[in-house]
């Protein structure tokens, strides 16, 4: 598509002002991410669509030297050589009070016989919407916000749960009177300053304001904590910090990378060794409170919409899963989710009455999850 075009590219060499204003043409386009890479031109993903923005190829020298000028530290190129992948946030000025944010990734590639790199941006508004924006069911809304215990949005990359996670962190701090504490690598979402918040948040992003995740629960039992949002649970450490989190009388909060709510909590008690995994699921299944499980697709019309699966862990729920041997954890949760929540096909089918998602849409869903 012609009209996808970056006109400014400039031709020999990306610098840093040049390539943001790449990147506020890209946000101006609606795009969710932009992909620069060794040996290929810059594209970006629009309604999860991918499309060329420039023509020229980029180089591994300058894609590693605008990296290094982004991040303000050589720390990220020496990851990268060393076969490291480097996570980061990046924000680029609109006017003298609006900021565009971004989320990246840099990791090193094949590239002909040498190395080369890739750097994935994803754009973050600095607030994310509201809850009411997001058109969140009415077992989100009764279950998503307890006063103590473990909620989880779940999904693949792209799914859209960093920003559900993040409007109902909103509706905390803006309707609740509750001290909200956030763990992130790296911080999204700008949760700080709402006008006219109830309550209060402070953010902190691991390692720069704090070691490492596995501190983030003493840390937060000393900060007299209400609400806790640790960012992503993805690895061990992570996992475990929340599960710390989620046994000192508070309400926790992640997103995880799993494709349905009855796969989460095996994908979670499978991250740790075999010995550890049935203290690992009690103390998990006894935490949990409400899972939900997004997936965006295309809407009717333009854009994209949600699409949820979603169960509410009731004290009845909670007692059966803690006696359930963690191998009979997907079945038993997969009939939980059919007969008192809502099934991903479910939702599917509201959305299509709705005229929210095509046929062939509502196809594909069925497919995937036969």
């Amino acid at each position: 598509m012609t009209k996808l075009i970056f006109q400014n590219e400039p031709p020999l060499r990306w610098e840093q002002e040049e390539f943001n204003e790449l990147l506020r043409w890209s946000a101006d386009q609606n795009a969710s991410d932009i992909k620069m890479q060794s040996g290929k031109p810059i594209w970006i993903r629009i309604h999860g669509h991918w499309y060329a923005a420039t023509r020229r190829n980029c180089t591994s020298d300058e894609i590693n030297s605008l990296l290094t000028t982004m991040v303000r530290t050589s720390i990220a190129s020496s990851m990268l050589n060393a076969s490291e992948d480097y996570d980061f946030a990046y924000e680029t000025k609109l006017s003298r009070f609006e900021s565009l944010r971004f989320r990246g990734n840099a990791t090193a590639m094949r590239f002909g016989h040498s190395m080369g790199y890739c750097i994935i941006m994803r754009t973050i508004p600095s607030k994310p919407p509201s809850l009411k924006e997001l058109s969140p069911e009415q077992m989100i809304l009764d279950a998503g916000f307890p006063l103590s215990g473990l909620v989880l949005v779940t999904g693949v990359m792209g799914s859209g749960k960093t920003t559900l996670m993040g409007g109902m962190m909103r509706e905390i701090i803006e309707n609740q009177p509750r001290n909200v504490l956030t763990y992130e690598n790296p911080i999204e979402f700008d949760l700080m300053n709402f006008d006219n918040p109830v309550g209060t948040c402070t953010q902190t992003e691991i390692p720069t304001h704090l070691k490492s995740f596995e501190e983030a629960a003493t840390n937060a039992a000393r900060r007299a904590a209400d609400v806790i949002l640790l960012g992503e649970a993805r690895n061990p450490e992570t996992i475990s910090g929340l599960l710390e989190l989620s046994e000192i009388g508070v309400a926790a909060y992640a997103t995880v990378h799993t494709r349905s709510v009855a796969a989460t909590p095996t994908r979670i008690i499978n991250a740790f060794p075999s010995h550890e995994q049935p203290q690992i699921a009690i103390t998990l299944l006894s935490a949990l409170r409400l899972i939900v499980q997004q997936r965006l697709v295309d809407k009717v019309g333009g854009g994209r919409v949600a699409i949820r699966e979603i169960l509410a862990i009731s004290d009845t729920i909670r007692d059966e899963l803690i006696k359930t041997p963690i191998n009979g954890l997907i079945p038993r949760l997969q009939k939980y989710v059919a007969d008192q929540g809502l099934p991903l096909i479910d939702d599917a089918q509201i959305k299509y009455s709705q005229g929210l998602i095509s046929r062939e849409t509502l196809s594909m869903i069925r497919n995937q999850i036969a």
